[in-house]
């Protein structure tokens, strides 16, 4: 038996076959990190090699060629010296179909000293290729939708369903060189397509035979190989699309053509998941630019989010442990500015450490709770607890009854205390001096002065600095720190201030602050000093107090900020 197994050629049919694009279905499914394990594309065209079946058809083939090379051996030395010299020959164009094929040719060990061999054929298809598959009425039911996606009629008793597909499976040529190859004879072969009709089979066996005639005496499993890569499919198109079906049972054809054995309604999805894997394993072997780093990497070594945006492993992980640490997880989305799409929890566990993703895990369950409007913890155990419609709560854990506002012991129908209140109890219990209290007052009117509640999770912000556009750092929402209304963009500012009085003194300051600087630094390399081009980053002479020429970029520059200057006449009237 040859030493590749046979498999049946309907393998186990997976979500990617209901759809009717091949390149769809895999565009998908996320690159790399979607749990699909990197051994199921190794085998991807063992289901439509059917080795056992091309080897028990060239039995007969190998029984004659050995009897044929028996009589050649019994004739003359004349006949020795041919024999010979087409070993010589099939051992030179065997040598010469290896390093041009590659993987693709296995060569088997030889069947009654007969060199044996099989190519794999795969198509090179610039674009989609349509298969449109006549199905017969008696085996499906025109109300019922298939793994093809578009239905056409084409009669009472058939109708018809359009596929496009980015990859088309494989076709083998199995050759066995008979010692008279190839002086006198061709070589045997057969040709394994199990996606294909009986009768576009065995039109190809009969070309390769026509090719043969043309050129006897000569090498020609290359021709063939190239004829069936480059031109059986135009034997196979009808108005832009490959035809097949129907169903033909029982079909008796050439014993060299090996085609489809099972119903369309089986091989049509063995072709689109035949598809989809290749443009999976397609992608991995290719180079993509991650848009973050904008360095060039395999496709192993990308993340494909649910948005279809594409991002290196590294940079994904650099992302998510940041966003982890300082515990912004809403942050966590696809990096693309236009695209708020979440990263999955799936990819995310692949991405983190076992430590970084319980911390996820974790703090996402606290911000779920702080976004439910009657979910509070408890002052004493930090537990959370669920209010009821008085906004009381009790704890699970220690059963202390308290406020759900003021966090303190429950008190049915009396107010909740303010700070101030607060602290004037604790006065008046002597836990407190008076000069502690008027502390604690300044401190917490101080605290209050720049805090706002964010309008969406009610989370405590202050404002150190900065203009009035805040962001929550708990839910992400945009809300004015004047007002306190969520806000999108900064067209609400037209009628509310976007930065405060004193924010612009200090935004002032801060540029003298930046100018002296500058002047400080320019000071310290004066003219006739080695500078650097703030463009290229090489050295050049500094010949001018106020520009900078760059001899290698030829690129004007001021000394103070750095800007790249186009016109230094336009420079001197700002």
């Amino acid at each position: 038996p040859p030493p590749v197994p046979h498999h049946d050629p309907s393998p186990d049919y997976s979500h990617e076959a209901s759809s009717s694009s091949s390149s769809g279905a895999a565009a998908a499914l996320p690159v790399s990190c979607d749990g699909r394990a990197e051994e199921d594309m190794l085998d991807i065209d063992s289901p439509w090699v059917a080795a056992a079946e091309a080897d028990s058809r060239l039995e007969e083939a190998t029984v004659a060629a050995a009897s044929s090379g028996l009589r050649l051996q019994a004739e003359s030395k004349a006949c020795e010296d041919e024999i010979r010299n087409n070993q010589e020959q099939q051992e030179d164009e065997l040598m010469a179909l290896k390093a041009i094929y590659g993987d693709d040719l296995v060569e088997f060990e030889s069947k009654a000293g007969l060199r044996y061999f099989q190519v794999c054929i795969r198509y090179d298809l610039h674009d989609d290729a349509q298969v449109c598959a006549r199905l017969s009425s008696s085996r499906a039911d025109p109300s019922t939708p298939t793994h093809c996606g578009r239905r056409h009629d084409a009669g009472l008793d058939e109708f018809s369903y359009t596929c496009n597909f980015e990859y088309l499976p494989p076709l083998i040529l199995t050759c066995l060189l008979p010692k008279s190859y190839p002086s006198k004879e061709p070589p045997y072969f057969t040709v394994t397509a199990k996606w294909m009709d009986g009768p576009d089979v065995s039109q190809l066996c009969e070309m390769l035979d026509t090719i043969w005639a043309e050129m006897p005496g000569q090498e020609v499993v290359y021709q063939w190989v190239e004829w069936i890569r480059n031109s059986s499919l135009a034997n196979l198109w009808l108005d832009g699309k490959i035809l097949l079906g129907p169903d033909i049972h029982r079909y008796k054809g050439d014993r060299r053509a090996i085609s489809r054995s099972l119903s369309l309604e089986c091989v049509i999805p063995s072709m689109l998941s035949y598809s989809s894997k290749k443009h999976y394993q397609a992608f991995l072997e290719d180079l993509h630019m991650c848009m973050i780093c904008l360095n060039q990497w395999k496709g192993s070594n990308f993340i494909k989010l649910p948005c279809q945006h594409l991002y290196c492993v590294k940079c994904m992980e650099t992302l998510c442990k940041m966003h982890v640490k300082e515990g912004t997880l809403f942050q966590l989305v696809c990096p693309d500015t236009k695209c708020n799409t979440s990263i999955p929890h799936y990819l995310l566990k692949r991405l983190l450490s076992k430590e970084e993703f319980e911390r996820w895990d974790r703090l996402a369950l606290e911000k779920a709770l702080d976004s439910m409007s009657d979910v509070v913890y408890c002052p004493k155990c930090v537990v959370g607890c669920v209010e009821d419609e008085d906004n009381n709560a009790e704890c699970p854990k220690c059963s202390f009854t308290f406020c759900g506002f003021c966090k303190e012991l429950w008190h049915p129908g009396k107010q909740c205390l303010t700070p101030e209140q607060k602290l004037q109890r604790r006065r008046g219990s002597g836990r407190m001096t008076e000069r502690e209290v008027a502390q604690e007052l300044a401190n917490v009117r101080e605290l209050y002065k720049d805090v706002r509640v964010c309008p969406k999770c009610r989370i405590a912000i202050a404002k150190c600095e900065g203009c009035n556009k805040m962001v929550c750092g708990n839910c992400g929402q945009f809300f004015c720190f004047r007002c306190g209304k969520a806000i999108c963009g900064y067209s609400h500012f037209t009628n509310c201030r976007l930065f405060e009085p004193h924010d612009m003194t200090d935004l002032d300051r801060q540029m003298d602050e930046l100018q002296f600087g500058n002047q400080m630094r320019n000071q310290l390399k004066p003219v006739g000093a080695m500078v650097r081009c703030p463009r290229c980053r090489e050295m050049t002479f500094k010949d001018d107090e106020k520009y900078i020429f760059c001899m290698v970029c030829a690129a004007s520059s001021c000394t103070m900020c750095k800007r790249i200057i186009t016109d230094r006449r336009d420079n001197d009237t700002v």
